[in-house]
């Protein structure tokens, strides 16, 4: 028996009502003096009070199925063997320079906290920064980290456009779980200078810009435009700051829970600027709650309704045109979105790919995307775009000097530095 079932949870609920019963015929009996008595009074108090907390667990635990089995309670399944599906859909010296924009504001000393990175110069090992990024059109911001693979450093590279994977936490989370919790950076690194990866950008930023509340990455009616913060702000800041590719499949998006649910969507109404998914436990709907609050305006109105289509997986896969983006989803077959991603398998089509990734055993919790998190990276990084030259600009034409008495404006682009490497410097926000 599961211990997400809900025959465990109402013999709970029957054992807890039952006690009670038993405590309040029990206790006139129970009055007498001494040791013993006083022993058994406890007895009957204390059954009372843990079969009451067994099913306060049960019901946090089905809620968020975070052990569906005893096995996962206890640790079992932790070397399982991964396997994917079939895919349904489809047909030195460093380098000088500086790295930083508007948008991109680099914080000094901000990953000094982050030990277990590797050690050495950053043309061997990488390098971790922490970062504030600005969104110039939502006027959200937010803090992220960013590693930078050793390569990103070497003279070799010094005119190459990366890859970049970006990865964001559940809710509630935040940006700093993907480092304690996830060890993505130092996995990252490990990976990549272990040939499991080729040279990719790390970048870490959560999806919770306005926490406590929920906005499930839309733009909120009359609200934060955190859809806007999370494509196009985003993806502008990252440009200003980092040698990054201009193809979107060299533009990755990954997270777990909340925020596998956030790089799926994205993708699918930017495909333009994302190419690749590692969606793990996420869900496939925007719903409204408690945390949430209105997301999509009045009720009952026909905005609402186009508004709620527009976020809607389903919707978008049967009604508008099927983005070009190659996606993998990773759940395990205890999980209560096990279902809805079978579902969702059967309605990608070409040109759109998805491939699953299923666990036998493992529930919503960090011991399950951790085992998710090695397959899934290498699985991106497979099917991401590659590295690739950037183009040296060529001068411009000598121009013919201007007549004696008139004036010449600056040349258009004056003053752009070469970028190389994070540089510390003041944070201030470019919005103003």
């Amino acid at each position: 028996m599961n211990l997400t079932s809900d025959t465990l949870l109402d013999a709970m609920i029957a054992l807890t009502v039952i006690s009670v019963a038993l405590t309040v015929w029990l206790w006139p009996r129970l009055a007498g003096r001494g040791l013993l008595w006083i022993l058994a009074r406890l007895g009957m108090i204390l059954m009372s009070q843990v079969s009451l907390v067994l099913v306060v667990a049960l019901m946090v635990n089905s809620y968020g199925d975070f052990y569906p089995t005893w096995q996962d309670l206890v640790g079992g399944g932790g070397n399982q063997q991964v396997a994917f599906g079939q895919t349904s859909g489809g047909a030195g010296t460093a380098v000088n320079g500086v790295i930083g924009g508007k948008l991109l504001v680099p914080v000094p000393g901000g990953a000094d906290s982050v030990k277990d990175m590797p050690k050495g110069p950053a043309d061997q090992v990488g390098q971790l920064s922490e970062v504030r990024l600005y969104g110039k059109s939502s006027h959200l911001d937010a803090l992220a980290y960013v590693y930078l693979p050793a390569q990103y450093f070497q003279p070799a590279y010094a005119h190459t456009a990366f890859p970049v994977i970006t990865a964001y936490p559940g809710y509630p989370g935040w940006v700093q779980q993907l480092v304690q919790r996830m060890s993505l950076p130092e996995q990252v690194a490990s990976m990549e200078m272990q040939g499991k990866m080729q040279p990719t950008i790390l970048v870490l930023v959560s999806e919770n810009v306005v926490a406590p509340r929920d906005t499930d990455c839309v733009n909120v009616v009359k609200g934060p435009q955190v859809d806007t913060f999370m494509s196009t702000d985003y993806a502008a800041a990252i440009r200003s700051g980092l040698r990054v590719t201009d193809d979107p499949r060299g533009w990755g998006l990954t997270g777990y829970s909340e925020g596998g649910t956030c790089a799926l969507e994205l993708a699918m109404r930017h495909p333009d600027l994302f190419g690749v998914v590692g969606d793990m436990g996420g869900d496939y709907s925007d719903l409204e709650d408690g945390e949430s609050g209105n997301l999509f305006g009045p009720k009952g109105s026909q905005s609402r309704a186009e508004l709620m289509q527009q976020y809607n997986i389903a919707w978008r896969l049967a009604h508008l045109p099927v983005p070009s983006i190659q996606v993998l989803v990773a759940t395990t077959e205890k999980e209560s979105d096990y279902k809805a991603t079978q579902a969702f398998l059967q309605e990608v089509r070409a040109p759109m790919t998805a491939t699953p990734m299923f666990l036998k055993v493992g529930g919503h919790n960090f011991g399950t995307w951790t085992q998710e998190r090695d397959p899934e990276l290498v699985w991106m990084s497979q099917h991401m775009a590659p590295p690739v030259a950037v183009t040296t600009p060529t001068p411009p034409p000598t121009r013919t000097p201007p007549a004696k008495g008139a004036t010449q404006g600056p040349a258009k682009g004056a003053g752009t530095a070469t970028r190389g490497a994070l540089a510390d410097g003041p944070e201030t926000d470019p919005r103003r």
